[in-house]
């Protein structure tokens, strides 16, 4: 069984930098892999664990994006590619998704598996993975908890939306986006953080992926971040004492005027 686990650098949220585009500036933060993302590789490594599995992990991003695959390295992935172009840069989820898609095309067409985490705390959009999903013509279930079963024609397992918990059942292959918190990450051991120093990753840029510049970064982006800025309203709170006779038939008067 071939897996794919998509993996995030994303900004330390208490160093976020701009660029002039309103883009988030990668080439100098400080930056940790995405924790949803640290999620489906858990997952990828159970199903390692339990059945037997080559894993492989993927990020674009700029050359320092390779730390996120020496962490996955270090956990027990098997391979790991960086997707690297500097027109990659500015790409949106529609044109992220098309670089992604590209890279299991081009690189790992007998894939079994593609995992992705639900969401990036750097956009918390959910649209990378089911997207991704579409454009390799695979079925996609997000919000996964549970992995219940594997063979080599399909897979079953459990998800969870707002109301209930269903279990489904699809063919191989297929892309699943594991939901937030649902497992615990490993820590890697001593010989894997050797591993990963030592590890020769691969790196791929656009033309490497049969992708033209039209495809990917701002230019392949049918959508544009127009603004950003900080939440600066503040909370207007008034404390009471609940013994005070009449206060709580007061607050409903002054509420009721607003």
């Amino acid at each position: 069984m071939n897996i794919v686990v998509f993996v995030k650098q994303v900004p330390d949220t208490n160093d976020v930098k701009w660029t002039e585009n309103n883009n988030i500036d990668r080439t100098n933060m400080e930056s940790v892999i995405n924790p949803a993302d640290r999620q489906a590789l858990e997952a990828a490594l159970i199903l390692k664990d339990r059945y037997g599995a080559t894993i492989s992990a993927i990020a674009m991003g700029p050359a320092k994006a390779v730390e996120v695959l020496k962490e996955a390295i270090a956990m027990g992935v098997d391979d790991a590619f960086l997707l690297c172009d500097s027109k990659f840069a500015g790409s949106d989820t529609c044109a992220t998704s098309k670089v992604l898609a590209a890279a299991v095309k081009e690189k790992l067409p007998q894939t079994d598996l593609i995992l992705f985490g639900q969401t990036a705390i750097d956009g918390e959009t959910g649209q990378t993975g089911p997207s991704t999903a579409t454009r390799l013509g695979l079925t996609s279930i997000s919000n996964v908890i549970e992995i219940i079963e594997i063979n080599e024609k399909s897979i079953i397992v459990n998800t969870e939306t707002e109301k209930e918990k269903i279990t489904l059942k699809t063919e191989l292959p297929c892309a699943l986006c594991i939901n937030n918190y649902v497992f615990k990450p490993r820590v890697p051991r001593i010989n894997g953080y050797i591993k990963a120093q030592d590890y020769d990753y691969k790196s791929y840029n656009i033309y490497d992926l049969n992708l033209t510049t039209d495809d990917a970064g701002v230019k392949g982006s049918p959508t544009y971040v127009s603004k950003v800025f900080k939440n600066k309203e503040g909370r207007n709170c008034k404390l009471l004492n609940y013994e005070d006779e009449g206060c709580i038939e007061s607050l409903k008067k002054e509420i009721l005027e607003q």
